[in-house]
């Protein structure tokens, strides 16, 4: 079954079951997809950050039989650089298509802007392999990224330091984004 997916409007920030949806769905594939990083409690957003989110105009949803299964944001880095982050689908629905739908969905919707690169940040581990972790990697490899620097923890989310269970970096990856083939011309 194919996901819907679409463009939150940013007036959809007032929705508070909308928005109480997204956190759940982000806070349950991050649970899942951090165990193990963070200290015991520590949850991956809130309310507030996820309608700010919206307001910005900048998150996708995806939706099975009317119900949210899984969101990704976007936003603008530079005038040709866009970052993806909160790439989040319930972990009931791993392996699905609905993870591969929205990172498709937001390079199309950053295309569409002009943007030419695309830029994620995954949180690994330092000195072990975590499961989820390695399984991401692999994934966005698989869809066109790749690893072109590690970033120190505190150089991307200094404010956070203060909750990892265990040291930690980011895995920098950059897809380009090819312009999609048009109708030949007549």
């Amino acid at each position: 079954m194919t996901a819907a997916v679409r463009l939150l409007a940013p007036d959809e920030a007032g929705d508070e079951v909308l928005v109480d949806d997204l956190v759940r769905v982000i806070n349950g594939a991050y649970a899942v997809g951090e165990a193990g990083l963070w200290l015991e409690g520590t949850t991956r957003t809130a309310s507030g950050e996820i309608a700010e989110a919206v307001r910005s105009g900048g998150i996708l949803a995806a939706t099975l039989e009317g119900r949210i299964v899984g969101c990704a944001y976007v936003w603008p880095l530079d005038a040709r650089t866009a970052d993806l982050g909160l790439v989040s689908v319930e972990p009931a629905r791993w392996g699905n298509g609905v993870g591969r739908q929205l990172v498709r969905s937001a390079e199309a919707l950053m295309r569409s802007r002009g943007v030419t690169i695309m830029q994620l940040e995954l949180l690994v581990p330092k000195g072990w392999d975590h499961p989820e972790k390695d399984r991401l990697r692999a994934w966005y490899t698989r869809l066109g990224y790749r690893v072109v620097r590690t970033a120190p923890f505190e150089q991307v989310a200094a404010h956070l330091a203060s909750r990892l269970a265990t040291p930690c970096a980011f895995l920098v990856f950059r897809k380009p984004l090819a312009e999609v083939p048009g109708p030949a011309a007549p």
